[in-house]
């Protein structure tokens, strides 16, 4: 096994317990109060066998001065360092990444007799307790999930209230307080993937009764035994209630300060699209279930017509915005509907993403019909299919993409589900990931009823941050040509008015991506989109030339 593959499956064991509170200054420091260090014994034959093998490597690659001892500036410089080695090193999980002070502290841990340096015995030792049982204890001791959210301790939570939809109880948002958000317990099919508490609640931020935004919370994706449940890669609970973003609806810039939003709860780990039962651990999936008791109820507590309906969800979120965006503007009645995908475009390597659709049961849903439910089942269907499909069937309608020119986040989570997946990551760096999304973004611009919104920074999710009202085009920068986010998702929400795709950066033709960097902009990308009835009609055209007129090619 390379060094390079089998350095991220090591850290990929022993690291969760350790980067659940990776946002949270406490987190760390919890976790590692959980864990009494394992007394250090004598090396077995087993022991040496496994040495022989990645995690040999591993030592040797962290041992730079190759003295048969681990120091601690050895491991903060090769997990930390901003190096070639940086995206092998780096833990792969929604963006998350040892710093040098958690490196440290993972160093004070795997040190189990205080000397000052790590053994190789320490180092396996360390290793195999870690990915043990007892790092499902220290994560529930710390009560975090992944992206540093607290838990959510219903018990003593003020903030938020709770309501179980059960026989009469129906949870109605006219006795909602439009300060506080409620969690609503639809039971039925609904079950989040923890197998400590799988009760499952979407939330609900109540607001005018006409105005809905429907929002696809993110956090991962859990898509096979590994990512399930050896190296859990999502959601699997209910999370704190987010508090900052669309969601400070206190905020005078916020434009859906007076909507109703719908939060679908994400701790389903299967991009809010499952209806599966896995062949390990007892796993159930049933994300599209979840999804559905928040439509259902959106339908029953808003009014028939709606004045503004918004579809959007960042992360994982995003692509589930982007598959279930067709039914739910089906499902409602709209005078404008706008759609606001943030911060993930379906860039897998391979044909990892149409394998893990049918695996996750999307080809089981009402998602997926008639020709795209072949497609599906035949493995061959993609995230970016389901959205163009959208943007056909409902042309007076704005779909929308936000993206910063280098996230991250995608990339390292590209990677992870390459090597998850036995191959190597197309995506290795911020031009070869830019290059991707422009190709994507390019084939969307096809559409008249689309645009897109790209940043000159790292960050991903825009949306739910707190700097959601101060971030432009061109990041932090408020140049005269910047745009802010707020303003340009604010134009969204306003019917026939003139759209932008907004880029701020040297326009470059495809020829001339590669040498580009990560600040560019597509020079085939169109600046301007209007929504209108014309275009409508002129999109009606073009659909019908291709034979798909009315509602999409499911």
């Amino acid at each position: 096994m390379p060094a390079a593959r089998a350095l991220v499956l090591w850290l990929a064991t022993l690291a969760p317990p350790l980067l659940a509170g990776a946002f949270d200054d406490t987190g760390v420091a919890a976790a590692l109060d959980q864990f009494a260090p394992p007394e250090k014994g004598p090396e077995t034959a087993s022991e040496r066998a496994k040495l022989s093998g990645g995690l040999q490597e591993i030592f040797t690659f962290l041992d730079a001065d190759e003295d048969g001892l681990l120091q601690e500036h050895e491991l903060v410089t090769r997990i930390s360092e901003d190096s070639e080695w940086r995206y092998q090193l780096l833990y792969i999980l929604e963006g998350m990444r040892l710093t040098p002070q958690e490196c440290k502290q993972l160093f004070g841990l795997l040190d189990s007799d205080g000397s000052g340096a790590i053994d190789r015995r320490e180092f396996l030792q360390g290793a195999d307790f870690l990915r043990g049982q007892e790092r499902k204890r220290a994560k529930e001791a710390i009560r975090l999930v992944i992206g540093g959210e607290p838990a959510m301790d219903l018990e003593r939570s003020s903030f938020t209230e709770t309501c179980s939809i059960d026989g009469n109880e129906r949870c109605p948002l006219s006795r909602m307080h439009k300060d506080k958000p409620a969690l609503i317990f639809p039971g039925g099919m609904s079950r989040c993937l923890s197998d400590t508490d799988q009760l499952f609640a979407f939330r609900v931020y109540p607001g005018d009764s006409d105005k809905l935004y429907l929002d696809f919370q993110g956090g991962g994706a859990c898509f096979n035994e590994y990512t399930t449940m050896k190296q859990t890669m999502c959601k699997t609970g209910i999370s704190e209630t987010p508090t900052t973003g669309i969601y400070n609806k206190s905020d005078i810039r916020n434009p859906f300060k007076d909507h109703t939003i719908v939060q679908v709860v994400y701790c389903s780990g299967d991009l809010h699209i499952g209806s599966t039962a896995r062949q390990y651990g007892g796993v159930v999936q049933r994300g599209y279930a979840n999804a559905q008791s928040a439509v259902n109820w959106a339908q029953e507590n808003l009014t028939p017509r709606l004045s503004s309906l918004v579809i959007g969800g960042c992360s994982a979120g995003s692509l589930a915005t982007q598959m279930w965006s067709s039914q739910v503007l089906q499902t409602f009645k709209y005078e404008h509907a706008a759609v606001l995908a943030d911060s993930y475009l379906d860039l897998f390597p391979g044909q990892t993403q149409e394998r893990l659709l049918k695996d996750l049961g999307l080809c089981d849903t009402p998602l997926v019909s008639g020709p795209r439910k072949v497609q599906c089942s035949q493995g061959n269907l993609t995230v970016h299919t389901l959205f163009e499909d959208a943007m056909v069937a409902f042309p007076t309608v704005t779909f929308a993409q936000v993206n910063s020119k280098y996230d991250k986040t995608q990339l390292y989570f590209h990677q992870a589900v390459a090597y998850s997946s036995g191959i190597m990551p197309e995506l290795t760096d911020g031009p070869s990931y830019l290059g991707a999304v422009n190709a994507r973004l390019r084939r969307f611009h096809r559409h008249p009823n689309y645009v897109s919104f790209l940043i000159n920074n790292e960050q991903h999710c825009f949306t739910p941050e707190w700097n959601f009202y101060t971030v432009t085009s061109d990041g932090d920068a408020h140049g005269r040509r910047a745009t802010k986010l707020v303003d340009w998702v604010a134009s969204l929400l306003r019917p026939n008015e003139t759209k932008h795709s907004e880029c701020i950066g040297e326009r470059l033709s495809k020829d001339n991506w590669k040498s580009g960097g990560v600040s560019y902009c597509d020079a085939g990308t169109p600046e301007v989109a209007q929504v209108s009835d014309l275009v409508a009609a002129a999109t009606q055209m073009w659909s019908k030339s291709r034979g798909e007129v009315g509602r999409p090619p499911h």
